[in-house]
């Protein structure tokens, strides 16, 4: 009998222990995957695509349509609130989930710090086939023009990751397990229409 109640409380730590690390807040140093991955990506090796600048794809995300009616609470963007725009070209087919993304179509995630300030903008731009068959012809960045002072200390200071850097690629391992790469905003919180 006691064998049996020890492997039943193992199992419930070992369960307890995965439920705590997907919710973002487990691991031993309660950091979200996402931010581990931002944190262990300083150890790579530098290349082109990972040299901090200006924004250029999706720098005019303030004319996109709002996909989302409020924040929304994202675990794989590190459990911040994120808002979700995307360009004109693409926003009806993002909200109609039978529909192919056309090319061209552009998404950005602005996202908030727990403690009100901004983190970093989340990009994803649809390519013509062949620019990278093996993210289904997605581009992604992460562009953090001013991280707080505990991100700026793990760091170095302000990143622009983007493909084909090998730091941005925690971006598509990511989306390809959701519907046509989009990870989408929850039904409660989409938007029903486009404005007008």
């Amino acid at each position: 009998m006691s064998k049996l109640l020890w492997a039943g409380i193992v199992v419930i730590a070992a369960c307890g222990g995965k439920q705590q690390a997907a919710t973002g807040g487990g691991g031993e140093d309660g950091m979200s995957t996402m931010d581990k991955m931002m944190s262990e990506s300083m150890t790579m090796s530098s290349d082109n695509g990972a040299e901090f600048g200006p924004l250029e794809i999706g720098a005019d995300w303030a004319t996109y349509v709002k996909m989302n009616t409020t924040p929304v609470s994202s675990e794989t963007h590190g459990g911040r609130l994120v808002d979700t725009y995307v360009n004109p070209m693409g926003a009806a087919a993002y909200l109609d989930e039978n529909a192919e993304i056309p090319i061209g179509t552009v998404l950005v995630k602005t996202s908030q710090e727990p403690d009100g300030s901004p983190g970093p903008l989340f990009v994803m731009e649809k390519k013509p086939p062949g620019f990278a068959p093996e993210q289904g012809d997605w581009y992604y960045a992460i562009h953090w023009a001013a991280p707080s002072a505990a991100w700026t200390k793990k760091l170095g200071g302000p990143i622009y990751w983007r493909t084909p850097s090998h730091r941005a690629n925690y971006c598509f391992e990511c989306h390809e397990n959701y519907d046509r790469a989009l990870g989408g905003v929850p039904e409660p919180q989409r938007i029903k229409s486009l404005p007008e």
